[in-house]
């Protein structure tokens, strides 16, 4: 390969510049008439960047940009074999930049070149006018490919033209030394540290940068300054200096990203030459660091990650039980604390969205389409962006289809005893990581073991969700006596009668309201029919979601079955009576902070068998 590359870079060499220049051009068109990640990094960052640009000046600069990438490319290739008057060529100096650098020569001081990544760089290695002259030398630090054969051809190009060169790898305590001398050092610096960088904004967005600049200045006590090659033609640049005034305690990386994005956004077409198709804002993408940022090391201040605009796409496939939606919220609200630069899309039920938009649990909403032979089709025609990640609390296979078919990268989920994930791209196995027994671990619990091992470490909080303008009031009674996923969690209907006439008796300011969805009239009927009591009122099917939450706010307390609606009232704060039958109390109970009395049926798969009596006097003695 490495040949093979000497072969293009002396065959480009040898050509005219401005065939190059075509040949660039019209594979810069290539480029665009086929779908890429690259591409649609490049577009995207441009609208983030610039969101008041129309979309026909998006994409003619993101045509330049890609210009300018590919002939980063072809430079790269072909200044091993320029003559020393082409590598005099290829950086112009106006009056200004020539006073500065006889400045920084005279001092005799070690001066720290801060280099944002512009694509034509590597001009500034083979100017031989970009040298601190007097028997000191230019040195740069790189980072290594992965091959060494072409890391050895490339550091031999660059000693060619006077440059020493350091491995970011093996050479920082050579290239300490270095600046300690009195030389010049060129860092290279970009917002993709990874791990070992430190989390601040660019452009309002989150991004991780070295701070290897930061420490060469405090250890040498080397002049910090930020230069970038301004192109201005073909394989010719022009270098711009500015200061780096170290105020406000900025740190010059600090002070560096700043002046980079004041030239970007000052520059009418937002300089193309920087890189925009390189992920610049590629942080905490690790699957174990998804849902966290605090606790990376750090420039932000308090007030900066209130006001992080929420910008990244993750998506989160909700339950399709309400029971089960309303125990994952206390998760989806940590990890919106975890991660404030986060946008979070629910995708879920279209029932579900009013009472989850009045909740305010995130910033998208995703209505599930029809079940039909065309529900997968519909299902990508809705998702407009491709997700980051996607994090699924539903364990079936339908939702890891619609994860793998969203496009994103990573797909979370939990791995179950004897049920395979293929669609998964990583998975929490409850059993083997952390040997949490399912049978007696509450739901909320296992997912935010799930939610943990990808990083999430804010404190899953049990507090209520409180609606405003809702009063409780003190002689309304709430009974749920449906469940519209399980007939075996139901109590009779002549159970819930005497229980309520019991309870008639024992206040008569007592109004009973029965809860329930239009499959549930078959069992709230029965009851309203019997007692004709205008005490008693039927709103089963009456109620959406929303609606039903503020009902049950509104009681002072609420009777029913192991539900969706029993977890609800849990919610808003109002006090429960739960009737458990087959169900695992352990496993389901409700989970929000406010008062709930369990009442266990004697025989655990009969509910019928818990009588009125029981339930009766539970009720009056906390009434």
């Amino acid at each position: 390969m490495v040949l093979w590359i000497k072969t293009l870079g002396f065959i480009f060499s040898r050509l005219d510049t401005s065939l190059l220049e075509q040949i660039v051009h019209l594979l810069a068109k290539l480029f665009f008439v086929f779908p890429s990640r690259r591409k649609e990094t490049l577009t995207s960052n441009l609208r983030y960047a610039f969101p008041e640009w129309s979309n026909s000046k998006v994409r003619r600069v993101a045509r330049i940009s890609t210009e300018r990438m590919l002939e980063m490319g072809f430079f790269s290739l072909t200044y091993p074999f320029m003559g020393k008057e082409r590598w005099r060529k290829s950086v112009q100096y106006s009056a200004e930049t020539e006073q500065r650098l006889t400045e920084f020569r005279r001092s005799k001081a070690p001066v720290l070149f801060l280099l944002p990544h512009f694509s034509l760089f590597e001009t500034l290695a083979t100017s031989p006018n970009f040298r601190p002259f007097g028997g000191k030398k230019l040195g740069a630090i790189f980072r290594p490919n992965r091959n060494p054969q072409l890391d050895q051809w490339i550091e031999s190009a660059r000693n060619s033209t006077g440059l020493v060169t350091f491995s970011r790898k093996e050479g920082l305590l050579k290239a300490k030394s270095f600046l300690k001398d009195g030389n010049w050092l060129v860092v290279l610096f970009d917002q993709n540290a990874g791990d070992r960088g430190v989390l601040d904004l660019f452009f309002d967005r989150l991004v991780s940068y070295t701070t290897l600049p930061d420490s060469l200045v405090r250890s040498t006590g080397a002049k910090p300054v930020f230069i970038f090659p301004k192109r201005r033609k073909f394989f010719v640049t022009e270098l711009r200096i500015l200061e780096l005034p170290l105020i406000d305690n900025k740190t010059p990386t600090q002070k560096a990203h700043q002046l980079l994005e004041e030239v970007l956004k000052n520059d009418l077409d937002g300089c193309p030459e920087w890189l925009w198709s390189h992920n610049k804002w590629n942080v905490l993408s690790r699957c174990k660091e998804r849902f966290n940022i605090l606790s990376r090391k750090s420039n932000l201040t308090s007030d900066q990650l209130c006001k992080i605009i929420r910008n990244r796409d993750f998506y989160i496939r909700m339950p399709n039980w309400l029971g089960d939606v309303i125990m994952a919220i206390p998760i989806i609200r940590a990890m919106r604390a975890g991660r404030p630069d986060a946008k979070f899309t629910l995708v879920c039920k279209k029932e579900f969205i009013p009472l989850l938009k009045s909740i305010e649990l995130a910033d998208v909403f995703l209505g599930l389409p029809q079940k039909n032979l065309l529900y997968f089709y519909n299902f990508k025609k809705a998702v407009k962006t491709t997700p980051e990640n996607y994090f699924l609390f539903t364990n079936s296979w339908r939702g890891d289809l619609e994860a793998f078919i969203s496009g994103s990268p990573q797909r979370f989920g939990m791995l179950m005893p004897k049920k395979k994930r293929p669609f998964l791209t990583h998975y929490f196995d409850p059993c083997s990581k952390t040997k949490l027994d399912l049978l007696c671990s509450h739901q909320t619990k296992v997912w935010e073991k799930m939610a943990n091992r990808f990083g999430l470490r804010e404190n899953v909080l049990k507090k209520p969700i409180h609606f405003d303008g809702t009063k409780r009031i003190n002689s309304k009674i709430g009974i749920v006596a449906g469940s519209s996923n399980s007939p075996e969690k139901r109590w009779l209907p002549e159970n819930w009668i005497k229980l309520i006439q019991k309870l008639t008796d024992f206040r008569k300011d007592l109004t009973f309201n029965l809860y329930g969805t239009d499959q549930d009239k078959a069992f709230t009927q029965p009851i309203s029919n019997s007692l004709k009591s205008d005490r008693v009122f039927d709103h089963a099917g009456k109620t959406s979601l929303s609606k039903l939450a503020e009902e049950l706010a509104s009681c002072s307390l609420v009777i029913g079955n192991d539900t969706g609606s029993m977890h609800l009232a849990n919610m808003v704060g109002s006090p429960v009576f739960v009737l458990f039958g087959p169900t695992n109390l352990k496993k389901t109970k409700p989970y929000f902070e406010a008062q709930q009395i369990l009442i266990e049926s004697p025989e655990s798969n009969n509910i019928n068998s818990l009588k009125p009596e029981v339930v009766y006097q539970t009720v009056i003695s906390r009434l």
